[in-house]
């Protein structure tokens, strides 16, 4: 599905930070059958866009020494829109996060900023005037279908982002590993994330972060084609019920994400409106 519209609060785009940038293509290109193009940025080294025949699915870039500094090794990030990058950061400071990277321009139109909340776990924060370079896409198979806060402190963590980004939450009935309560967010009427407990046992080794989920027609074929590719697989496939099927891979320099099989009552449920 093409997003063409940055509203405020919802997740606008989905950045890969590598080590090794050719490795992690081919993964990903040969897994979710994705394009690559790259932009020759000069002395600021290349940066990747991953994409299907409707639109951008995120990027890729080698590690800026910021994110080395507080995460380490490959992982995947995620930005939400703002209308305000300084605004927001500035409110996200009051709210409780730490500034990561300061508000910056990207180009003559674009600025961001990168923050860490409360709770540990860090997202990146997108100003711009229109969504340059086309549409990107969202909601569709071997795309990113949702989004995920993993905290240990899910109370705070809702009231940082309903202040900063303005969403709304569903407290959702679904069974989720470990128990607790599962928030939906939504921007607008549109749900296109959660909030994540971490109670689950698998969790213990993890610090809080957001994750991204792409949606696949098969979880265990993609599961084991993700092996055959030098990739592993930490958590392994579950049922959620009232959702469907998913699975914590990582690709073969460590970044880690899910993937998600919907049940079919779920595909065709509207998303942004």
């Amino acid at each position: 599905m093409q997003i063409t519209e940055l509203k405020h609060g919802m997740p606008c785009w989905f950045e890969l930070a590598t080590t090794d940038p050719d490795t992690s293509s081919a993964f990903y290109q040969n897994l979710f059958g994705w394009h690559r193009f790259d932009l020759d940025l000069g002395s600021d080294g290349t940066y990747s866009f991953f994409s299907n025949e409707n639109g951008c699915i995120g990027a890729m870039s080698s590690p800026s020494p910021e994110h080395e500094s507080v995460r380490g090794s490959s992982t995947w990030g995620v930005y939400f829109a703002v209308d305000n990058c300084d605004d927001s950061t500035a409110k996200a400071v009051e709210l409780g996060a730490t500034i990561i990277v300061p508000p910056r321009n990207v180009n003559e139109h674009c600025r961001m900023s990168v923050i860490s909340d409360p709770t540990g776990a860090i997202c990146s924060l997108w100003q711009c005037e229109s969504i340059g370079g086309g549409p990107y896409v969202m909601f569709e198979n071997y795309a990113i279908n949702w989004v995920e806060l993993a905290t240990r402190d899910s109370a705070r963590a809702r009231v940082m982002y309903s202040e900063l980004l303005g969403w709304d939450y569903f407290q959702s009935s679904a069974s989720v590993p470990g128990g607790g309560p599962y928030h939906e967010l939504a921007v607008g009427q549109t749900r296109c994330g959660g909030i994540m407990p971490m109670q689950a046992e698998w969790f213990d080794p993890l610090t809080p972060d957001w994750w991204i989920f792409i949606r696949v027609p098969d979880v265990d074929d993609c599961v084991a084609k993700a092996k055959e590719l030098g990739g592993s697989n930490p958590v392994p496939a579950y049922a959620v019920p009232e959702v469907g099927k998913m699975a914590m891979l990582a690709d073969p320099t460590g970044a880690k994400f899910y993937v998600v099989q919907l049940n079919p009552e779920l595909l065709d449920s509207p998303r942004f409106e």
